[in-house]
């Protein structure tokens, strides 16, 4: 099944046609402004993070004075009826928010939601590094797709994501959100990323269990001390790390096991009713 796209005014849902195969090449094709990505649950009636994730919409629109078409009330209900006509299980979705041509236009992408396969969970997964970062990480812009565009090409065969840096630290992925272990304790950038829905829910896993945190962004040159490693996303969920660049960090380990032991159980209470 192809993606499909609606856009949505005041009074109107409207179908788009789109021939392209992919959420982002869709986005570069919108009018500029702020998004959001993320997967069903429960035959496509929950959303893990659901207000989280009208949050980065909704509240940045308000501090730019950009009305929003619909209320969240309202977008909740339209996302429940469109999810209804798809006809599939699970599915995976994209809103934009116009916020420059016709600002508070909404544009919804869904598409038919597909697993990955046990061998990245299992085994882990190869990452590289970019000297790429967000210039503005508290905002999800749909900028950030054509400005990491290069990133985006290299994360084929092999490469399962692209670690942005700056100042010779590890700040996130392209796609996620990035943790590490060292010394019994668990790291992940605390300035300068986007605060994914999925990362703050492991740091709340990881308060439980009382792994102890730190707000510090991993130096590149550090990358050898890391005992575990892993990737955050609402999409894949929590996905250890095999390799960074050139440097092995070896199998699953103990607390990204936890970690996402925790997380697999604990799914539902996460979840959020989309109505």
């Amino acid at each position: 099944m192809s993606i499909m796209i609606w856009k949505i005014d005041a009074s109107t849902i409207n179908s788009l046609n789109f021939y392209q195969t992919d959420f982002d090449s869709i986005t570069k094709r919108l009018p500029t402004g702020l998004y959001t990505t993320f997967r069903t649950f429960a035959q496509h009636t929950k959303v893990i993070g659901l207000s989280a994730h009208m949050a980065r919409l909704y509240e940045p629109a308000k501090d730019q004075r950009v009305a929003i078409v619909r209320t969240q009330h309202e977008l909740r209900r339209i996302l429940a009826q469109l999810l209804s006509s798809m006809g599939i299980y699970e599915a995976r979705l994209r809103i934009v928010l116009d916020t420059t041509s016709e600002p508070g236009t909404l544009y919804v992408m869904m598409q038919p939601f597909q697993m990955l396969p046990e061998k990245p969970y299992h085994d882990g997964v190869n990452v590289v590094l970019s000297a790429n970062s967000r210039e503005e990480p508290k905002l999800k812009k749909t900028q950030f797709i054509s400005a990491s565009a290069n990133e985006r090409k290299h994360i084929r065969g092999d490469v399962f994501e692209v670690l942005l840096t700056r100042r010779g630290r590890v700040l996130e992925g392209v796609t996620s959100n990035f943790f590490y272990v060292r010394e019994d304790s668990l790291g992940t950038a605390g300035r300068g990323v986007l605060q994914g829905v999925t990362r703050g829910a492991v740091l709340a896993l990881a308060r439980e269990a009382n792994i102890q945190v730190r707000n510090w962004a991993l130096p590149c040159d550090s990358i050898s001390s890391v005992a575990e490693a892993f990737l955050t996303s609402s999409s894949r969920g929590i996905v250890p790390i095999a390799r960074i660049e050139n440097q092995n960090i070896g199998s699953v380990g103990t607390i990204t096991r936890k970690l996402m032991e925790m997380y697999n159980q604990q799914l539902y209470s996460f979840a959020e009713s989309i109505v």
